[in-house]
């Protein structure tokens, strides 16, 4: 098959916010990472599990902001290291893009941080195409150059307006504080 080529199979990947149960050799750094940003700490008395992702959310816009940065680290990632096909890098990367834009809303991202777990979801994409290949399966593709461009340019455009909105927040604490 060519690189070119792309292969529609019955059954497509499906990202779930469990952690993947048997993570492929070569992914250990990235399920670290995905545990560190979406599961590292149980809130008492709950099976509900947080991680910095979640902890730095609750900080006005620059938390998602850096948040959405790391995210954006795992797609690249993904995209040029595990060279993921394109339709699996723009699910992933609306994964990032979803998470970002409702992140920044204050309350309801910080809820919405806790319960959408995109790192977790996007190793599951990722261990799950890994599988795929090593069992010698096709992956489920799609054309989306198009798509990804779009994706790609959304997220840094939100990142940018996110960016700006903390600045200018920033600018104005300042400001009225100095009064």
């Amino acid at each position: 098959m060519r690189a070119t080529e792309h292969v529609y199979v019955e059954e497509p990947l499906k990202p779930e916010v469990e952690a993947p149960t048997r993570v492929p050799p070569g992914l250990e750094g990235l399920e670290r990472l995905a545990w560190l940003m979406d599961r590292a700490i149980r809130i008492p008395g709950t099976p509900v599990r947080v991680g910095l992702d979640a902890i730095l959310g609750l900080l006005p816009v620059g938390g998602d902001v850096l948040t959405g940065v790391i995210q954006i680290g795992i797609v690249l990632v993904a995209m040029v290291h595990y060279k993921v096909p394109r339709a699996v890098a723009a699910r992933m990367a609306a994964n990032v893009l979803l998470d970002t834009v409702v992140g920044a809303v204050p309350f309801v991202g910080d809820a919405f941080d806790v319960v959408f777990k995109a790192n977790t979801r996007n190793l599951k994409l990722l261990t799950q195409v890994q599988e795929q290949r090593v069992q010698n399966r096709p992956v489920a593709t799609a054309p989306s150059l198009f798509y990804i461009g779009a994706i790609a340019a959304g997220l840094l455009a939100v990142l940018g307006l996110v960016l700006v909105g903390f600045v200018t927040v920033i600018a104005w604490l300042f400001r009225h504080a100095a009064a």
